[in-house]
């Protein structure tokens, strides 16, 4: 099977259809090369392309602060440009339970797809993680060299996501939420990353 461009996406996209010795000899060939793009499209502004420095492969640790006592994570990341170069998705993946290996039945995973709006000059975000049911929509702007996603989840509570002190082997990711309506909002995780 001849696969060209960034192999951290296909691996990923492999391992999640079912194991790679397996997926090799099934998965459609064509499915990932028509997804995976390796250059910006040209209706997306250099300016724009706000997520271009966080492209490749990351490995995560933070704290998430939704339960008392806060809960420590672990978790890979890989970004990659689809869609003919109009969008941007990535694929999160961790051990469900963190005693454990992050494979089989226990590997957790969810991804964020986001297309870029020439006419509003706008990302918008999806992010959809099966394994807890949940999807958030979000649209994202560039602010003071951050890169801030406002919206909210399926509930209609608001979400703000932001990527912030971020370099080319590093970056920080705070998820946050509000209970009235975004006057003040509530960290409830933060993640710190490192290019792979």
């Amino acid at each position: 099977m001849r696969i060209s461009g960034p192999p951290f996406i296909y691996t990923t996209l492999l391992a999640a259809a079912g194991g790679l010795a397996g997926a090799a000899s099934s998965w459609p060939q064509g499915f990932i090369e028509a997804l995976v793009a390796t250059s910006r499209h040209e209706s997306i502004p250099a300016d724009m392309d706000i997520y271009a420095p966080v492209l490749g492969n990351w490995e995560i640790t933070g704290t998430e602060y939704l339960n008392s006592p806060p809960k420590p994570v672990q978790m890979t990341v890989n970004f990659s440009r689809a869609l003919d170069g109009r969008a941007i998705q990535d694929i999160w993946s961790w051990a469900i339970d963190p005693k454990l290996p992050a494979t089989g039945a226990n590997r957790g995973s969810g991804t964020t797809f986001r297309v870029y709006d020439p006419e509003e000059r706008v990302w918008r975000v999806t992010w959809i993680n099966p394994v807890e049911r949940a999807r958030t929509q979000l649209d994202a702007r560039r602010v003071d060299g951050n890169i801030v996603q406002l919206g909210a989840n399926a509930k209609g509570e608001p979400r703000r996501w932001t990527f912030s002190e971020i370099t080319n082997d590093s970056f920080t990711w705070r998820g946050e939420g509000s209970e009235d309506g975004g006057r003040t909002w509530r960290l409830y995780a933060e993640y710190f990353a490192k290019r792979r």
